[in-house]
């Protein structure tokens, strides 16, 4: 999936009012008291919502949106618009909310907005705009620290759509970036997507069936260990034991007919804060 972005001179232009307000409420640099509180509230949103306390975490982002001074507080509203996206149950709702982010925020939570709404769309089967999404981060953020997992979403979502040497040649992009910070687990996920683009890619191999990688370890009980953490969230996994005695413990979920389906799935899962590839299911 490919994806094009607007010039950051115009970011920079959207954003100059916001950061206007925020050097002179800072002061010299220094928060106030009132912005220190600000930040400790929605850390609690989001500890709330990291522990999967959903509408614990609602309840409290609501109290901060109805306080009178909500609107003043610059770059707090775009960590709360973001968080309010996150625990929408609403697609329409959450995508306005990471689209008002993403041209509006930093590095943080610009680049993070345009991901969720990349994987909203794998989610609404609308691949096209989610390769668009995926380039615009990049486009925008060239420097995010969320660049590697672009690259392993692009090749999610051309896999998906059925490209499957255009998702090779994702995987390989984000296998390239040697410096780009990423999760041991996110590589290892390239790695294993790679293994499956050996040999012609303008071929598509046969599969009866699709399934999600959450990753794959040495060790049998760190397999065992992700598993159980997958399983703890309501979704299912499994460890698949190697043949080769020094092959790697594959933790996947689900079996899926259908790449998009399963492509479906991993979004799912990445809403519950697991990384994933779509792989070719097990016999």
């Amino acid at each position: 999936m490919k994806l094009t972005g607007l010039p950051r001179t115009s970011r920079l232009e959207w954003r100059s009012v916001t950061w206007m307000a925020l050097l002179l409420a800072a002061g010299a640099g220094l928060a106030s008291p009132a912005a220190a509180q600000t930040r400790t509230d929605l850390d609690s949103v989001e500890r709330s919502a990291d522990l999967g306390e959903a509408d614990e975490a609602r309840r409290l982002l609501a109290e901060w949106f109805a306080s009178p001074e909500a609107s003043d507080r610059g770059a707090d509203v775009e960590r709360a618009r973001f968080l309010r996206a996150r625990l929408s149950s609403d697609l329409d709702s959450a995508r306005v909310d990471y689209l008002w982010v993403a041209v509006r925020a930093d590095d943080r939570y610009g680049a993070a907005a345009w991901l969720r709404l990349a994987q909203l769309y794998v989610a609404e089967g609308r691949l096209d705009r989610a390769e668009e999404a995926l380039a615009r981060m990049r486009a925008d953020f060239p420097g995010s620290s969320l660049t590697f997992t672009s690259w392993l979403w692009t090749g999610n979502v051309r896999s998906a759509a059925g490209d499957p040497a255009g998702a090779c040649e994702a995987w390989d992009t984000a296998a390239s970036l040697q410096g780009s910070p990423a999760t041991p687990s996110d590589r290892e996920l390239v790695r294993s997507a790679l293994e499956g683009c050996r040999g012609p890619r303008d071929a598509v191999a046969p599969t009866e069936s699709f399934a999600v990688q959450l990753g794959a370890f040495g060790s049998r009980e760190t397999a065992e260990e992700l598993r159980d953490r997958v399983v703890a969230t309501g979704a299912t996994a499994r460890v698949v034991v190697p043949v080769d005695p020094d092959g790697l413990y594959r933790v996947r979920s689900g079996r899926f007919a259908g790449r998009e389906e399963a492509a479906r799935h991993a979004v799912r899962l990445a809403e519950a804060g697991f990384e994933s590839i779509v792989v070719p299911g097990e016999p």
